[in-house]
C-alpha cells in the first residue's frame, strides 16, 4: 500500500505544479499592466488618454521680445555716418529707462516725431472733433503732413503747445524754439517719456488714446517714397519697425521725424509697444536717409532677445 500512496501523492503534486506554471505568464502580464496603470494613475489621477497625449507634445518655443541690454554701451549705431547718436528704452512694466551714455541731456531736433503730441493734445482739449478734423489729424500722422501739423500747432497756441507737452509729459531736458514745432530739442530719455505719455493716455485722454496709437500703427510710405518737395505726403514707415521680430510688428505704433539740413539728416525714430517704448536719435553726415533708417532698425535688432524656456 505505501508505494502506491507515494506514487499517487507525487502525481498529484506534479499536476499542481504544472497548473501553477501554466498560470504564471498570464498572471505576470496582468501584474505588469496593473503596475504600469498604477504608476500613471499615481502621477496623474483621473487623467484621460487624450490628456496624456497632450503631455507628451512639447510646448511651442517662446517668441522674441525687446529687452534692455545688460550693457547699454554695447549698443552701437552700426554706421560710420552718424555724427550724433543716442537711444533710450523704457520698460512699460517697471518704468525703468535704459539708454546710451548721452541719452539724458543730449538732444536732437524732434522734427515730425512731435506730430503725435499735436494730435493728442488737440483731441484731449477738443474731445468731440468733427469727421473733417479727425481726417486731418489722420493724414498728419499717417502721411506726416506738415501743413496740417502747422495748422494744429497754431490752434494749440504755438509755443504754448510745446510748452504744454513738456509739462504734461514730465520732460526734464526738452527745450522749445519759438514758432517752430519741428525744432523742439529733445534727448532720447525724454523721447521715451513722451512716447509713454502718448501710450498711457496722458496726452490724448482716455477717449482718444487708442485712436492715436492706431493711426501710428498705420503710418505709410517707405524711404524711397519720400519727396523733399512734398510736405503733404511723406513716407515714414521705416526704421525701428523694420528691425523688429515679426510677432511685434502689428502691435507697435511708430512716428519718425526727419529733415535734410543740406547733406546732414536730423532723424528720430519712436516706437511704442504695449510692453516698451524705444527712441533712437541721430544726425548723419550723408545725404542718404536710408542710412539713418538702417541705424534705427539696427538698434531694434540689438535689443531683440528670445526668452529661455
Amino acid at each position: 500500500m505505501r508505494p502506491r500512496v507515494v506514487m499517487l501523492t507525487c502525481l498529484a503534486v506534479s499536476v499542481v505544479v504544472a497548473s501553477a506554471l501554466l498560470l504564471v505568464p498570464a498572471t505576470r502580464v496582468q501584474l505588469e499592466a496593473l503596475t504600469t496603470h498604477g504608476k500613471a494613475a499615481a502621477a496623474n489621477p483621473g487623467q484621460s488618454p487624450a490628456a496624456k497625449a497632450r503631455m507628451i507634445a512639447q510646448a511651442p518655443p517662446p517668441l522674441p521680445i525687446l529687452s534692455a541690454p545688460g550693457n547699454p554701451a554695447s549698443v552701437t549705431s552700426g554706421s560710420s555716418h552718424t555724427i550724433f547718436f543716442g537711444w533710450a528704452f523704457l520698460d512699460r512694466t517697471t518704468k525703468k529707462i535704459t539708454g546710451s551714455a548721452n541719452s539724458v541731456t543730449s538732444p536732437n531736433t524732434t522734427e515730425s516725431m512731435v506730430k503725435a503730441w499735436i494730435a493728442s493734445d488737440y483731441l484731449r482739449t477738443h474731445p468731440s472733433p468733427s469727421d473733417a478734423v479727425l481726417n486731418e489729424l489722420h493724414l498728419m500722422i499717417i502721411n506726416s503732413n506738415d501743413n496740417i501739423a502747422q495748422k494744429y500747432y497754431k490752434v494749440g497756441g504755438g509755443n504754448a503747445d510745446m510748452t504744454r507737452m513738456i509739462k504734461t509729459c514730465g520732460l526734464t531736458h526738452t527745450t522749445i524754439k519759438s514758432g517752430w514745432w519741428a525744432e523742439t530739442a529733445m534727448p532720447p530719455q525724454d523721447a521715451v517719456k513722451y512716447g509713454e505719455c502718448v501710450a498711457d493716455g496722458t496726452a490724448a485722454g482716455k477717449k482718444w488714446t487708442s485712436w492715436v496709437l492706431d493711426q501710428m500703427r498705420h503710418v505709410q510710405g517707405t524711404v524711397a517714397q519720400n519727396n523733399p518737395k512734398d510736405v503733404e505726403v511723406q513716407g515714414g514707415h521705416w526704421g525701428i519697425i523694420d528691425g523688429l521680430p515679426a510677432n511685434l510688428v502689428a502691435t507697435t505704433s511708430i512716428k519718425n521725424g526727419w529733415t535734410d539740413y543740406g547733406g546732414s539728416w536730423h532723424v528720430n525714430c519712436l516706437a511704442i509697444n504695449p510692453a516698451w517704448v524705444l527712441a533712437v536719435e541721430m544726425r548723419t553726415n550723408t545725404d542718404s536717409l536710408q542710412t539713418a533708417a538702417d541705424v534705427c532698425a539696427h538698434v531694434a535688432g540689438q535689443l531683440t532677445v528670445t526668452p529661455e524656456i
